[in-house]
């Protein structure tokens, strides 16, 4: 019983082992062979390899990577690789798809190097993935020599470019003492001037100064504006050459002195608001027109108060409506802005005021006020005597004619109108010497009389004044003078006579 058991179990192992065996030979028939690894050479094995499937990273055993990027990112594009290594390897793909698959293609370091740069870059490409190799033998960590160098030949350009920047700049402990200055700044200043001139902000914060600096055996400066910056422990320093804006600024305040003692002997009252519409100048003819105070000037108010003092004061027509107040002074000052705001303002107690806006440079605007209440009056009482002088022609019965200098009619009396039937005052075009002779020719057919009276009035002078007397009719006869006025004006004066008739005898008395 013993033999039999045991034949039985080997017999089953053996049938076991078989069945195994047949399984894994139809398993390895059935199932595609796996494709030979490539013979890659042993360099391959060594130094930093990146791995990249098309143009993304996957793998890589570096230490460092480009700046912004980790040691575990799996974002990284080789274009970010590229720009990394190109400094230091040129000739490097535009895209890992240009590289020809199974081919090796080894990049070497640049030969200008003065540290005789041993590095290569080893790119191989097997249809979609790409193995890239840095070596850099005898270091260990090819990557972070990398790193290294990069940021040793950044350093380098950065501290090329502040030297050879034109500006003065640089570094200060947080008591002043100088640690680090440019070409510039060696050049411009000495330390011991910068630590008494220029101030140190609190830790965090930024800080500028102006200061002149003095030419040896001369009279002239050199002005800088400084921005001073503080770190935690040291302080930045950046200076600018102002001097052509402070000598501008200079010249600007000289002029505006210049200007202010100019207007004070004006009689117009002058008041220039700058862009912000603050009053930025105004000469003492403003106080006296206005009678605005001094301290309400001199603290510069905007143009919309002082607009609301003038009111106040009344020394500006009242508006009709106070809620439509503010909307007509933006009018006024678009207006002078557009250099078309001349407006005149008749106040109380006979005081009249001519007031113009006008625009300035820079968006500033100006405007001027002008007493005018004498011309205004002059005006007045000359407008009075001509009123009075033509009341008084008017009521003459004779039809009186004043020729200007220039042969044209000036004016006439009201007789003119009933005698000759013309209206200069009603007619837009002025009516000359031949256009007078013309109407009286069709009033009145006494040729002679009219080109005697022609000729007369085209005279300058006259020897004697002509007076003629001419019968129209048996019963109207005209009566015609022309006198010579100062200045060169003639002066046509015509009377119609009608002679009286004679009443009719009365009937007598029945005997």
């Amino acid at each position: 019983m013993a033999a039999s058991a045991v034949l039985l179990w080997a017999a089953l192992a053996f049938l076991a082992l078989a069945v195994s065996f047949t399984m894994l030979w139809m398993l390895g028939v059935m199932l595609p062979k796996a494709r030979a690894p490539q013979t890659v050479p042993k360099m391959l094995d060594e130094g930093c390899v990146y791995l990249f499937q098309d143009e993304l990273l996957f793998d890589h055993s570096a230490r460092t990577l480009p700046i912004g990027a980790s040691v575990s990112d799996a974002a990284l594009e080789w274009f970010d690789l590229k720009t990394w290594l190109e400094p230091r390897f040129q000739g490097l793909p535009l895209r890992l798809d240009d590289l020809e698959d199974d081919t090796g293609l080894v990049i070497p370091a640049r030969a200008d190097d003065a540290d005789n740069d041993v590095g290569e870059i080893i790119l191989a490409r097997s249809g979609r993935a790409t193995r890239i190799t840095l070596t850099d033998p005898p270091h260990d960590h090819p990557d972070e020599r990398h790193g290294t160098l990069c940021a040793q030949a950044e350093l380098s350009d950065l501290i090329e470019a502040f030297d050879a920047a034109p500006n003065p700049i640089w570094k200060t402990s947080t008591d002043g003492a100088v640690l680090w200055t440019n070409s510039a700044c060696a050049r411009l200043f000495n330390t011991a001037f910068l630590k008494g001139h220029v101030a140190i902000p609190p830790a965090g914060e930024t800080k500028a100064t102006r200061i002149a600096v003095p030419h040896e055996g001369s009279t002239h400066q050199t002005w800088y504006d400084i921005h001073s910056t503080a770190r935690a422990q040291v302080v930045l320093h950046h200076a600018t050459d102002v001097t052509k804006i402070v000598r501008a600024e200079s010249v600007q305040k000289h002029f505006v002195q210049t200007l202010t003692k100019t207007f004070a002997y004006l009689t117009i009252g002058l008041a220039v608001f700058d862009r912000k519409r603050q009053l930025a100048l105004f000469n003492p003819a403003l106080m006296d027109l206005t009678s605005l105070p001094v301290d309400f000037l001199s603290g510069q108010p905007d143009l919309m108060s002082f607009f609301d003092n003038l009111r106040n004061r009344n020394v500006m027509p009242e508006p009709r409506s106070y809620a439509s107040w503010r909307a007509q002074i933006n009018e006024v000052i678009d207006a002078a802005e557009g250099g078309l705001y001349q407006e005149t303002w008749t106040l109380p107690n006979d005081v009249t005021y001519r007031v113009t806006g006008r625009p300035h440079p820079d968006g500033a605007v100006a405007f001027l006020f002008e007493d005018i209440s004498a011309e205004v009056m002059l005006a007045q009482r000359y407008r009075a005597q001509l009123d009075l002088r033509q009341s008084a022609l008017d009521t003459l019965p004779e039809a009186v004619m004043v020729i200007g200098p220039n042969n044209m009619l000036a004016f006439c009396n009201s007789a003119t109108t009933a005698f000759l039937g013309i209206d200069p005052d009603s007619s837009f075009a002025d009516m000359s010497v031949a256009d007078l002779i013309s109407v009286c020719r069709e009033r009145f057919e006494v040729p002679a009389l009219w080109a005697s009276i022609e000729a007369a009035l085209r005279q300058r002078t006259l020897d004697t004044p002509l007076h003629q007397t001419v019968e129209t009719s048996p019963c109207h006869s005209i009566n015609a003078r022309v006198e010579v006025l100062p200045g060169g004006a003639r002066m046509l004066i015509l009377l119609s006579h009608r002679p009286a008739q004679t009443p009719a005898p009365a009937p007598a008395p029945a005997i």
